[in-house]
């Protein structure tokens, strides 16, 4: 159990925060601004800053390393802050980071509420942590995040989120729909609805419910935006949560992630995966019949324990032949607590790292493949806040490729969708302009 800070900040002061990991991660990250925000801080930069928080996770080594190197970098930014450690790594590496010196105080996902009561803050009123309250305020983000599920039920043997996030844990469809209106009627004119394991969504409610009629609750009641669905497993991609999508209007992006992590089915089997690789081909194949367009990326471990030369061949053959332009590639790393930790880790570092580069080295291909097949289209983009070097507009098309709009001649309020022509391409970027209106 955490133990409540000294604390002389009074309602007073700056804080930051350092977000790493997922979409999860960034909302919850909102969620604590909000606490803070509410007992009377305010955001500022690391140097700054009272209170600085890490939110860290810890799905790869890699990523856990990069974890404790920013805690080290607030630190040495910062002496004189408190630094609180959540997330992941929080409640699966929670004796490594009590042996940190930087680190003043640890809260486990579960304890994020409690936040300013922790650090001796008025803790009276504000968030009450998700699910009670799930609409937190995203400030300046031009795209709203909305965690409606939480946890995970599945037994992967390499994963370690079950362990450090629980069972799987759903928002209520009425509490979704007012978080989804109230995040639109700020500003953010797209909402990506994103979980852990979002296909499992509603399966802990009363009465039971899924991921397909949240969607239909939320399209029949006319939202002002459209919204993003984050990750679905290959199993989950039903013929009906397609059809919803392909039915929507444009009111839910053409675009999906599906983790598909191995193309051979030997080694989905080791990973305790409940699908093979014919069933990822088939859900793409079924997303492109109904949904043309659509925009689909995949998360692909490389060298897991006992991946061969021809595994990798497999899964590097699935992912040409299907030509999926977002790729999410990565080396195994054994997590803690997880069955594959104690796998005999056989494959060579190098070999992870070459296998990572050519799955990328493919994406980047089949990027530009996908992105020049829109040359001449119309697309829904959600425009940024931020421009590039040349003082280009910026924008997320509905089916999740870069889009800029050279000399812009209106000015568009960053958040808004907004049609542009794609008129050319440079590598996977679109290069267009406003459609004019008759």
């Amino acid at each position: 159990m955490s133990t409540i800070v000294k604390s002389s900040l009074a309602g007073s002061g700056r804080f930051s925060i350092i977000t790493l990991g997922c979409k999860s991660n960034q909302y919850d990250s909102a969620a604590m601004a909000a606490e803070l925000e509410y007992a009377g801080l305010s955001s500022g930069s690391v140097s700054e800053a009272h209170v600085i928080v890490i939110n860290t996770c810890m799905v790869t080594g890699p990523t856990e390393a990069q974890c404790r190197k920013a805690i080290r970098q607030a630190r040495r930014a910062n002496a004189g802050a408190q630094l609180v450690v959540s997330g992941c790594m929080s409640a699966g590496s929670r004796k490594q980071i009590e042996t940190m010196d930087e680190v003043d105080l640890i809260i486990e996902p579960s304890e994020k509420g409690m936040l300013p009561g922790l650090l001796g803050l008025d803790a009276s009123g504000g968030w009450t942590d998700w699910p009670k309250d799930p609409a937190v305020d995203l400030g300046d983000r031009d795209r709203g995040f909305l965690k409606v599920q939480d946890g995970c039920n599945a037994a992967c043997t390499y994963c370690i989120v079950p362990l450090v996030r629980g069972r799987s844990r759903s928002l209520k469809p009425e509490l979704v729909h007012v978080a989804v209106r109230r995040l639109m009627n700020r500003g953010a004119s797209e909402v990506v609805l994103s979980g852990i394991h979002l296909g499992q969504y509603g399966g802990d409610l009363e009465p039971a419910s899924g991921l397909e009629d949240l969607l239909t609750m939320l399209l029949e009641n006319g939202l002002p935006g459209r919204l993003r669905i984050s990750s679905i497993e290959p199993l989950e991609i039903t013929p009906r949560l397609v059809e919803i999508m392909a039915g929507a209007g444009g009111r839910i992006c053409r675009h999906i992630h599906i983790p598909l992590q191995s193309g051979s089915d030997r080694v989905l089997r080791a990973m305790a995966r409940p699908y093979l690789s014919s069933h990822f081909t088939d859900a793409v194949r079924l997303l492109r019949k109904l949904v043309p367009g659509i925009g689909i990326g995949c998360d692909v471990i490389c060298g897991f324990p006992g991946e061969s030369e021809e595994d990798f061949n497999q899964t590097l053959g699935l992912i040409d032949k299907l030509q999926i332009p977002f790729i999410h590639a990565f080396p195994f790393s054994p997590r803690p607590g997880t069955n594959a930790a104690a796998m005999t880790d056989d494959v060579p570092h190098q070999a992870k790292k070459e296998r990572v580069s050519l799955l990328r080295k493919l994406a980047e291909e089949n990027r530009q493949l996908f992105a020049g097949s829109f040359v001449g289209d119309v697309l829904g983009t959600a425009v940024e806040s931020r421009t590039d070097d040349l003082g280009c507009l910026l924008g997320l098309s509905d089916n999740y490729l870069k889009v800029t709009v050279r000399s812009p001649d209106e000015i568009v309020t960053p958040g808004r969708i907004v049609d542009i022509l794609i008129e050319s391409t440079d590598g996977d970027v679109l290069e267009g302009r406003f459609l004019k209106e008759d």
